[in-house]
């Protein structure tokens, strides 16, 4: 308790009379446009690349259903159902 009456304890300056306060002029600084938080899309990666990050230090990628290379397991030619394959048909 003792620390609360402490705060108190300084005198305050009265604000005086309303009429007497300068008019409000809206606010007094500029937000920076590049510290605003984006909500939409991807977030930007905020760390310095490696020479782990970088794609051709790992070499070209490899399907992970038949193994060759150039494309990926969603993009597999040989993936069933896939067009490529021959398994969807118009009739």
């Amino acid at each position: 308790m003792e620390e609360i009456k402490k705060v108190y304890r300084a005198r305050f300056k009265p604000l005086g009379n309303p009429a007497t306060w300068p008019m409000y002029q809206g606010p007094r600084h500029i937000p920076n446009p590049h510290l605003k938080r984006v909500s939409k899309g991807r977030p930007k990666i905020t760390h310095f690349l490696n020479e782990m990050d970088m794609r051709d230090m790992r070499g070209p990628g490899r399907c992970r259903l038949c193994g060759g290379q150039g494309h990926s397991r969603s993009r597999c030619p040989q993936r069933p159902g896939s067009s490529a394959s021959g398994g969807v048909h118009n009739s």
